[in-house]
């Protein structure tokens, strides 16, 4: 009887006690991560510090987690439509999952092109539910934390990428005399980008302000660059040789006449004589038009689609084969 009594006097006092708070909380600063084992797009920057003028989405969600699951291709679609406009998402599985069950997951479930970390970021602590989320704003403040299927995290992700004045940058801020070349930066021609930053910092009359702007803007174009390039190479690697032929592309025609962008021109005539790559390439954008049509078709459908396509013989053998077969086995 005692010990009933007591049981109900604990379910009590737990029932009425506060709930834990997650960790960070609206308005701190956002901590960087204090570990992290990248499974999916390793980041090029992974310090919170460092992305400050722009938005940044970390998530903590579970293999073994239905309402987590079911995100990941809202998560992806936000990647599709932002990854490029200054939105960086880093997603922290918190299961105690193998690389490979959360690479497989993710996948499965459509998610591609956004970091997936097994495990890490201690220091962002939920409240003892996933999935859950924090949007840590262009200030590097978190502006809103809680359940990413929560209606108002869309909005307020949108409202807050409004402020993104120079995506990929990490800064909002230069001197006016880099107005030039952070106009070429914004239409994507990186090249005549650094050429403007360059006569900036070569300019006699260049104010030391607009110099330390001009040489900082020189260094992360460098870094972006560099970035896409290791990017293009791992795409090979994986035998992702549509994303990899995207990346080529764009080096080529942006540094024209720099040695990068003739290694760029180089890997692409390499890839349009190999057959094997050219079958690769084909098979990929089958896949890709595949899922275009299957969207928001029923899970059952998608499923025998997706398995009909894998075990098409024109396609056996190619990465894209091996997608539609995971991601068929996680419909």
């Amino acid at each position: 009887m005692k010990v009933r009594a007591f049981a109900s006097l604990a379910v009590a006092l737990l029932a009425g006690a506060p709930a834990l708070a997650a960790s960070p909380q609206v308005g701190e600063e956002a901590p960087d991560f204090t570990s992290a084992t990248w499974v999916m797009n390793e980041p090029r920057q992974a310090s919170i510090r460092a992305l400050r003028g722009e938005v940044v989405f970390v998530e903590k969600w579970g293999v073994k987690c239905p309402p987590c699951l079911a995100l990941i291709p809202h998560i992806q679609q936000l990647q599709d439509e932002f990854g490029g406009k200054g939105l960086h998402i880093f997603a922290f599985e918190a299961q105690n999952h193998s690389a490979d069950e959360v690479r497989t997951t993710v996948t499965g479930r459509g998610g591609r092109t956004y970091a997936v970390s097994a495990g890490g970021a201690a220091n962002y602590q939920t409240n003892g539910g996933i999935p859950h989320g924090w949007l840590i704003g262009v200030d590097g403040k978190v502006i809103w934390e809680g359940n990413p299927g929560d209606g108002r995290f869309d909005q307020l992700l949108r409202a807050e990428m409004a402020k993104v004045r120079f995506p990929g940058l990490g800064r909002n801020d230069f001197d006016r005399a880099l107005a030039k070349s952070l106009e070429k930066y914004m239409r994507r021609d990186i090249g005549a980008a650094r050429k403007e930053a360059q006569k900036v910092l070569d300019h006699a009359r260049s104010s030391d302000a607009a110099k330390a702007d001009a040489q900082d803007l020189l260094a992360r174009y460098q870094g972006i660059v560099d970035g896409q390039w290791a990017l293009a190479q791992q795409h090979e690697a994986e035998r992702r040789y549509l994303e990899a032929q995207e990346i080529y592309t764009w080096l080529a025609g942006t540094l024209k006449r720099e040695e990068l962008g003739d290694q760029a021109d180089e890997r692409l005539d390499a890839m349009k004589k190999d057959d094997g790559i050219k079958r690769e390439l084909e098979a990929m954008k089958r896949l890709r038009a595949l899922q275009a049509q299957l969207q928001g078709r029923p899970a059952e459908e998608r499923r025998v689609a997706l398995e009909r396509f894998a075990s098409d013989d024109k396609v056996a053998g190619t990465r894209a084969a091996e997608d539609a077969r995971e991601a068929a086995g996680r419909r």
